[in-house]
């Protein structure tokens, strides 16, 4: 299943985006953010997982949101 997201950029960001599609690095503007969403939760997985797990527990002690 695909998903498509819409999101607003810094103009810097877009730029540098632009230019590393122009280079050839990526494909498209899509799959480099595809690449980068996927490496940001491979490398982050474990403190998120163990940030969502404190906040749950937060939660089902103290029942904030």
């Amino acid at each position: 299943m695909n998903a498509a997201i819409q999101m607003t950029l810094p103009s810097r960001v877009y730029q540098q985006m632009q230019t590393l599609v122009a280079e050839g690095w990526f494909r498209d503007e899509d799959d480099l953010v595809f690449e980068a969403l996927r490496r940001f939760l491979d490398t982050h997985r474990p403190e998120l997982m163990e940030r969502f797990i404190r906040e749950d527990v937060e939660w089902g002690l103290y029942g904030k949101d």
